[in-house]
């Protein structure tokens, strides 16, 4: 028998897992546990899976799904502000980091994005104190999980905006976006958009005709802002 082929093969093995080596995360806070349901958002989850179905999956293979949390769901001009690139609205509830890794197994993988665009800022608002180090374990292992997923899938994280109704929680915020910006820093396939410059008037407050009245989600002119930062990105990587 020749074994050269088989060596061939053997080393085509190799490198491919070599290529693709498994993620992990250490987590660099203390250890906190929910008080809610991660699974509380089931029936939005069941109404993308129903109407993903009509569609027929095979048809949203390999395009771009925006995945967070109200400030997604309510993107209303999402198709029109990204044309021509193909896009996925998978925003759902007031979601946080948690339940956006308990449903990425169903709202990401099996749609092999190409891009991924994620956005949450609702776990310092959760109900309960988190420090920014434990909102950047939550944002790790969601990362950890679409790495060892979907390799190939290149993933863009909106920093957290600077909503007027949670002012009083800025410098948390900043930290935990500080430190999810070194993690993407390090990682291949993530990159950092910060929609923050945009939210500001040239005095330096926040322009409050970005958000409506609960100063907490944006008016279309908000989203205008966005669009402004992250389709540039998007049409320059989307080959």
């Amino acid at each position: 028998m020749n074994k050269k082929p088989f060596l061939l093969i053997v080393t085509l093995i190799a490198l491919t897992i070599a290529c693709h080596k498994t993620l992990t995360h250490t987590p660099i806070g203390e250890k906190f546990t929910l008080n809610y349901e991660a699974n509380r958002f089931e029936k939005e989850i069941e109404a993308f899976e129903k109407a993903d179905a009509a569609i027929g999956l095979d048809k949203l293979q390999g395009q771009i799904v925006f995945y967070g949390s109200s400030s997604i769901r309510l993107w209303k001009s999402l198709t029109e502000d990204f044309a021509p690139l193909p896009v996925i609205n998978h925003g759902f509830g007031g979601s946080t980091f948690p339940e956006l890794t308990h449903f990425a197994e169903r709202m990401l993988v099996p749609y092999n994005p190409k891009m991924i665009v994620l956005y949450c800022e609702n776990d310092l608002f959760s109900g309960k104190d988190k420090s920014p180090e434990q909102v950047f374990d939550a944002f790790a292992e969601l990362a950890t999980l679409i790495h060892n997923k979907l390799p190939k899938t290149k993933v863009y994280y909106i920093s957290m905006k600077p909503s007027i109704s949670r002012k009083d929680k800025w410098n948390l915020t900043t930290k935990a976006d500080g430190l999810i910006k070194d993690y993407i820093d390090k990682h291949k396939n993530f990159s950092f958009l910060d929609i923050r410059p945009v939210m500001y008037r040239p005095n330096g407050t926040v322009n409050g005709e970005y958000f409506i009245k609960d100063s907490l989600h944006m008016t279309p002119k908000g989203y205008a802002q966005w669009t402004s930062v992250v389709r540039p990105v998007l049409l320059k990587d989307y080959k």
